[in-house]
């Protein structure tokens, strides 16, 4: 459903209406213990208004599935990509169908704060230990007045667990698997006179599926906590170090007879191409009621992030590229509760400020770097300032009206040198680049309580992406090609349904973009899109089937098409129209578990295919297994992936310009995994 002005401007206006009315009132209650978290939704999820679920630390650890995209992959509408299939690193998670700009269309943040950067780089979701997150919340569709630009398809807050006051426990996990793969893992809390204090500590090694695909990653968390007597004062520090090799591509040619993935396909092609990166994070805040209904937070960080990564195209062609990240952020924001006409109402005013500094030298090889062919050096200040007032109009009725105004500035500078090693006189320097946004995004929901068993609700959103700076700057010539923001506007319906031992939700969505940004391989640039559309259809159940046994579906449709311009009516690539996951968790003792996860993708046409004349990518069938026991503080568990031995692949490639060839990355076949932790 395509948003007139006059759609936006209705919205905006009970926007602003319900903010208006909201008149605070004294709260009666007041916690005396303030336990701060980086959530900015309702802590009810049944008076979302957008279509939201959660999964929790104990949905993770009985998941069979090992690492974090896999485990979001299993809710609706979530697909997954891992091009290097060790572990997931640099994995990324699709929700809601963009294919090749997933990332950048799928908002993930830590703890409230994002992790999508202004570059392309992959989400080091390895850097997050799956012993360390307390739940994560999934937003379809939504998040962009709470959270910002990016949540496209919506937004996905990973929340670590906190230190508590009092508690004191400690756990301790080994783990060996398949392909040399090798972990070992502690989380411990404490309290320190007024001080609680909860740290992690994830060490892996794996040699990986394929050739030069080892992994080396070390990560280090800690949360600290003090009460005081107006509030409580928190930080959290992170680092993590990646060590990480790329296998490349395999290559299917029906002309020349080549099929790498049926003759080799573990092997390599790039055996001297890696991506490193080291990086640490710190965040510090405060936490008060300044008064007994309105709760401050005044929070801040710094993020710092080096990637190395060498590519080898053969022939004496190679880049190789050294980059920093610096960002600095400041996220203060109200928290109202408040009565309207005897109706319980909450108010969230905030100010979203980052400022990033990217500095890369791209040159031939690691050894030429001091004298690089382009030296690049931007620099992105983000602020915006937001509101949403959610309001329970009466006993059966929620609303929520949202607001947030951002502004974009960019400045790019380049520096060339044609006499470096590698230097081309072909190339040249980009000029220089100035160039601010500003756009608003808005936001209107509302739930209503058929019964108790039944709800409805429904949501409109206005979503805004702005271009990262790998996709505005490009080679042959240099240049900083400036790219509109990226528009979404999309309603959504669905339902809820919960009775006895079922409960169930269904949503459906339509969504209309406008310049979407996109990579397009004629011109080797970053091109605005002719107008988009993403509707389909989510479905999840989750049933007690007895007291032991609990069976989890979740479906959904996808139809990702073009709207306009030449491939009007055309699927856009690498989205899947379908994909379903069924799940059993069954509890054979109170100490002994075995789960289970059948995972369906159906067929998707190849990257680079908008014209829609290639032979689409094979669907596929993957089941996945988890055997535990607890006994006396100890967890054993077995894991076998890939039960059936499925030879596939989930992202590939077309050839442009040789008929019928292909390039693709090989998924890992059947694998096994042990782990035994200890708890104290």
């Amino acid at each position: 459903m395509k948003f007139q002005r006059k759609s936006l401007s209705v919205c905006l206006a009970l926007s602003s209406l319900l903010a208006v009315s909201a008149q605070a009132e004294q709260s009666p209650e007041n916690n005396d213990t303030i336990i701060v978290t980086a959530s900015r939704i309702n802590s009810d999820i049944n008076k979302a208004t957008a279509y939201t679920s959660i999964i929790t630390a104990e949905q993770i650890a009985n998941s069979p599935q090992k690492t974090l995209p896999e485990i979001l992959a299993t809710e609706a509408g979530i697909f997954s990509r891992s091009l290097y299939g060790n572990n997931a690193a640099r994995a990324t998670v699709d929700m809601r169908g963009f294919g090749a700009a997933a990332k950048q269309n799928t908002l993930v943040l830590l703890d409230g704060r994002r992790l999508n950067d202004i570059d392309l780089a992959a989400i080091d979701f390895t850097a997050i230990p799956l012993k360390n997150i307390e739940r994560i919340e999934i937003i379809r569709g939504g998040g962009s007045v709470l959270y910002g630009d990016g949540a496209t398809g919506g937004a996905i807050n990973i929340i670590t667990k906190q230190a508590v006051a009092g508690d004191s426990s400690a756990e301790v996990s080994v783990g060996l698997g398949s392909f040399n793969n090798r972990s070992i893992s502690g989380v411990s809390s404490t309290t320190i006179g007024s001080t609680a204090i909860n740290f992690t500590i994830n060490k892996q090694n794996a040699d990986g599926y394929r050739d030069n695909n080892e992994l080396d990653q070390l990560n280090l968390q800690a949360d600290f906590r003090t009460e005081l007597d107006s509030g409580e004062l928190y930080f959290k520090l992170a680092s993590d170090d990646q060590k990480l090799g790329l296998p490349g591509v395999r290559t299917v040619d029906p002309g020349t007879s080549i099929n790498q993935l049926e003759s080799d396909r573990s092997s390599t092609s790039t055996p001297n191409d890696f991506a490193n990166q080291k990086g640490s994070s710190i965040t510090a805040g405060y936490s008060m009621f300044v008064s007994d209904n309105t709760e401050l937070i005044f929070d801040g960080g710094y993020r710092r992030k080096n990637q190395t990564a060498f590519f080898d195209y053969g022939g004496g062609f190679s880049n190789y590229l050294d980059t920093d990240l610096n960002t600095w952020s400041l996220t203060p924001r109200l928290s109202i509760e408040h009565d309207v006409n005897g109706q319980a109402a909450t108010t969230i005013i905030g100010l979203d400020y980052y400022r990033s500094n990217y500095d890369s030298a791209r040159a031939q090889t690691a050894s030429s770097v001091g004298t690089p062919i382009h030296d690049l050096s931007i620099t992105q200040s983000n602020i915006a300032l937001y509101a949403q007032h959610e309001r329970q109009i009466s006993d059966k009725f929620n609303a929520d009206a949202g607001i947030r105004l951002q502004k974009v500035e960019q400045k790019a500078s380049d520096t060339f040198n044609s006499s470096a090693p590698g230097g081309s006189g072909i190339d040249s320097e980009a000029p220089n680049l100035d160039e601010s946004d500003s756009e608003q995004m808005l936001s209107l929901g509302a739930r209503y309580n058929v019964s108790e068993q039944l709800s409805v609700f429904s949501h409109l959103e206005r979503s805004i992406r702005f271009a990262t700076v790998d996709e505005i700057f490009s080679t042959f010539p240099g240049a900083y090609t400036y790219l509109k923001p990226q528009t979404a506007n999309q309603f959504n319906l669905g339902a809820d349904y919960q009775r006895g031992k079922i409960s169930s939700s269904a949503n459906i969505y339509i969504m209309d973009l406008d310049n979407e940004i996109h990579y397009d391989v004629a011109t080797f640039k970053n091109v605005n899109l002719d107008p988009t559309r993403r509707q389909g259809l989510e479905l999840t159940l989750k049933n007690q089937l007895t007291n032991d046994i609990l069976l989890g579906i979740s479906y959904a449709y996808t139809q990702a098409e073009f709207r306009g311009g030449s491939y009007n009516g055309n699927t856009l690539p690498i989205v899947p129209t379908t994909t379903a996951n069924i799940t059993t968790l069954w509890n054979i003792t109170p100490d002994f578990s075995f789960n289970t996860n059948i995972s369906y993708v159906s067929e998707r046409y190849f990257d680079n295919d908008q014209s829609n004349t290639f032979a689409k990518m094979p669907s596929y069938t993957v089941v996945d297994m988890k055997l535990s026991n607890n006994y006396d503080g100890w967890t054993f568990s077995g894991n076998v992936y890939n039960v059936f031995d499925k030879e596939y692949f989930d992202y590939g490639v077309r050839s442009t310009s040789t008929a019928g060839k292909y390039n693709a990355y090989p998924s890992p076949e059947r694998s096994f995994s042990l782990e035994i932790s200890r708890s104290f």
